[in-house]
């Protein structure tokens, strides 16, 4: 039998080559990095996943443009798991196989919930900015951050605004929700505030995902008397509501979630004669604080890409270039590890006018929770503040 010899020289040569291969992070090479996303880029919900593939696409070909992240290029990789979250895990470990240091996009709620036990178990850096979750965050787990609102304080700012400033005569509240871990978020910010103003409630409508058709649940919404309404719909779902409403007529005070300020979203809504409220915890496109991106959109995707974005696009160029800005920290050899501590370090991080700096800190992964209430006219297409931005 022929034995390797290594001798005290080849033993350190060894070691130094163990040293060498252990050093490289997954998701890292000597000219890469690799940031993942997984995302609903089909299904109904396919609006707001590909807007945020592209944001996350943006803040990649910016970095490299400026020669990359420590002479690394970054590499975006997006998984489609058509808003199901057995196919979210799916979609995360395809990317672990195939080498990822760090996950954007992490699914819908669901879908979040879902990934969050891997993303623990083998520390994988991640920044939930696609669907708020407060499990992600509450309690800490360590290497998952969030940008910003969970749905609970979204819909409470805009529920407390109705209740203060526009409140109809006997007002009586209630929700449609969906039947899922979207729709629980929805309807824990609902009883917070009704319990808060010891308002008149109806009891909870739920519906199930991918539900078209709302008649039932308008009606049911008549009878009970409701006028003041929480449109717990995701995107067409919402306008699908409005459009049962008009046929009652009824007069309804409406609360929803960001994505009705999609203008695609907006021009489905717009023949029921509705104004609505929604939230948002960043700047809005076309607005002086979204001109950085709005350039960065322009000199890095075409016009097919660009024709993709709305809001989602550029909450996914936030939380991307805050994990770009991470892994810079860490030198020439970026770790997981070092890439979450470089985010706790409680540094501020830029987003070029968007929002404020954002930070966060060993006690506190989350970030950019300030909402301000809008009014949303989908006929005019316009987007109006009525409140400043408020810690809820």
């Amino acid at each position: 039998m022929r034995r390797l010899k290594t001798g005290a020289l080849g033993l350190a040569a060894l070691l130094a080559t163990a040293t060498f291969v252990t050093a490289q992070e997954e998701g890292v090479t000597d000219d890469e990095i690799v940031i993942g996303n997984v995302l609903p880029m089909t299904s109904s919900a396919a609006l707001v996943g590909r807007a945020a593939h592209f944001g996350s696409v943006i803040a990649a070909r910016e970095a490299n443009a400026n020669g990359g992240v420590n002479g690394r290029q970054v590499t975006i990789r997006t998984e489609d798991d058509g808003y199901v979250p057995a196919r979210t895990v799916q979609g995360l470990r395809k990317l672990m196989d195939e080498g990822l240091f760090g996950l954007i996009g992490t699914g819908a709620g669901a879908g979040t919930a879902a990934i969050l036990p891997i993303l623990e178990e083998e520390g994988i850096p991640a920044i939930v900015s696609f669907s708020p979750l407060q499990a992600a965050v509450d309690p800490i787990k360590p290497s998952v951050f969030m940008l910003g609102a969970s749905y609970q304080d979204l819909l409470y700012a805009q529920l407390k605004y109705i209740h203060d400033n526009d409140s109809p005569e006997s007002p009586k509240y209630g929700v449609i929700r969906q039947d899922d871990d979207f729709g629980n978020q929805v309807e824990e910010a609902f009883h917070r505030a009704v319990d808060e103003f010891g308002a008149d409630t109806a009891e909870p409508i739920r519906y199930k995902r991918g539900q078209k058709d709302f008649g039932a649940e308008i009606l049911r919404t008549r009878s009970d008397g409701v006028n003041v309404l929480v449109a717990g719909g995701v995107t067409t779902e919402i306008p699908a509501m409005l459009k049962e409403a008009s046929k009652f007529k009824l007069d309804l005070r409406i609360a929803t979630v960001p994505t009705s300020t999609l203008p695609p979203i907006m021009q489905l809504s717009a023949p029921f004669g509705y104004d609505y409220y929604s939230g948002d915890y960043i700047s809005p496109r076309g607005s002086e604080g979204s001109q950085h991106f709005e350039d960065m959109a322009k000199a890095h995707l075409n016009e097919e890409e660009q024709g993709a974005l709305n809001r989602y696009a550029i909450t996914g160029y936030i939380a991307t270039s805050i994990m770009i800005e991470a892994i810079r920290r860490c030198g020439d050899e970026p770790t997981r590890a070092c890439a979450v501590e470089q985010m706790e370090s409680g540094e501020a991080f830029d987003t070029h006018g968007i929002t404020l700096p954002l930070d966060f800190a060993p006690d506190r992964h989350i970030s950019a929770t300030a909402v301000r209430v809008l009014q949303v006219d989908p006929e005019a297409g316009s987007l109006t503040p009525v409140t400043e931005f408020t810690e809820y």
